[in-house]
């Protein structure tokens, strides 16, 4: 299904289908990732979704990802769109360091919903502060400490890389922390994914437990209360799922 609305509307397609949490990332990228003629690197870049906004914007855009069968299916959809000035490559995020000579340097570094599950996230900063050139930025997601449960986190907290969450979330002050010590100053804080987003994906994993397709299907039309969402989590003081922040290296 997903090839198909990818060939009838393009590299949206790729973001649509994902949940309302990764539209409100990619709506939050939209107003801070830089368009224009800039190196960019999407860690942990999953579908690849984003990797291809930052190419269709005009980045010479890198993905970087574990998982080698989603890399592939990046690729073969970044060719069937015509999209040229991208590359998708196999790594652990973990051994970025090892990998910086081949990388090479960037304007602009992507990092969404990655960090939570590493658990040395200070060196997973300081690679990337390694791979920022002088003024590069990093923009970056990552589930927000205070956020409520949602349905399907039953798993709580990994002591180990497994793949899940090594730990809960972050507040803002303890991300600037680890971006201080390697050089990074945070220039923009902000909450994504309110309380009307978090309730549709509740609703829709509920629903996907008979068929994925048919929950998502079934909350997509109500993706249009996305566009409140602010206002009523601001009214009702309800804790966002992610925050984000926007830090320039010194």
């Amino acid at each position: 299904m997903k090839n198909i609305l990818i060939k009838l509307i393009g590299y949206p397609a790729t973001i649509i289908h994902g949940d309302c949490a990764v539209l409100d990332r990619w709506f939050w990228l939209r107003k801070n990732l830089l368009p224009g003629n800039l190196r960019t690197l999407d860690a942990g870049c999953g579908s690849g979704a984003f990797t291809m906004y930052a190419a269709k914007i005009g980045n010479e855009a890198v993905g970087v990802s574990f998982d080698e069968r989603n890399n592939k299916v990046a690729t073969e959809r970044a060719k069937m769109l015509g999209i040229k000035n991208i590359k998708f490559l196999d790594g652990d995020l973990r051994k970025l360091d090892q990998m910086s000579e081949n990388l090479g340097k960037f304007d602009q570094i992507i990092c969404c919903e990655t960090i939570e599950h590493i658990i040395n996230d200070q060196k997973l900063i300081s690679d990337f502060a390694a791979l920022l050139r002088p003024g590069g930025r990093l923009f970056l997601t990552t589930p927000y400490k205070g956020y409520k449960p949602m349905i399907g986190d039953g798993r709580g907290v990994s002591i180990v890389e497994d793949g899940g969450h090594v730990r809960w979330g972050y507040t803002h002050k303890e991300m600037a922390s680890l971006m201080e010590n390697v050089g990074l100053e945070i220039k923009k804080e902000e909450y994504i994914t309110g309380c009307i987003s978090q309730q549709l994906i509740n609703l829709e994993r509920i629903l996907s437990r008979f068929n994925s397709t048919l929950g998502w299907a079934m909350v997509f039309p109500l993706r249009f209360f996305q566009l409140l969402d602010p206002l009523v989590s601001k009214i009702i003081k309800y804790p966002y799922l992610c925050i984000g922040v926007v830090a320039v290296k010194e």
